[in-house]
């Protein structure tokens, strides 16, 4: 029986009703400049606890969507590429990810896209 490769791929969904963001900003770890979020959240034996997260890519709406295979959003992470796709698995909304190199040569769907509002995008 072959093993499942999940190598360049992906899925995040909402946070727990408990995970909530708290704190955001600039960082300088070791002369390397980082945004990060700070989130908070309780265990279930009721301790709360901070996680720290770096910021690794940005995610913009992919208007030149042609087909209903095509990626709902997309962006540079690292020097790599991102590609996300909005789907709901019994009522749950997720994104389904990703991850390939950059294509060379080509007008990248980041470079023109428009700035999204804040509202969680499904």
């Amino acid at each position: 029986m072959s093993q499942y490769d999940n190598t360049d791929s992906g899925a995040v969904f909402p946070p727990r009703d408990n995970h909530k963001m708290i704190l955001q900003g600039k960082a300088n770890n070791n002369g390397n400049e980082s945004q990060m979020i700070v989130t908070m959240s309780t265990l279930p034996d009721g301790r709360k606890i901070m996680d720290v997260y770096e910021k690794t890519g940005t995610l913009f709406p992919n208007q030149k969507k042609t087909s209903d295979s095509a990626p709902d959003y997309t962006g540079p992470i690292g020097t790599r590429r991102i590609a996300a796709w909005k789907k709901t698995k019994d009522n749950l909304s997720y994104m389904s990810l990703s991850f390939s190199d950059k294509m060379e040569g080509k007008n990248n769907v980041e470079q023109q896209a428009q700035p999204i509002d804040d509202d969680i995008p499904f």
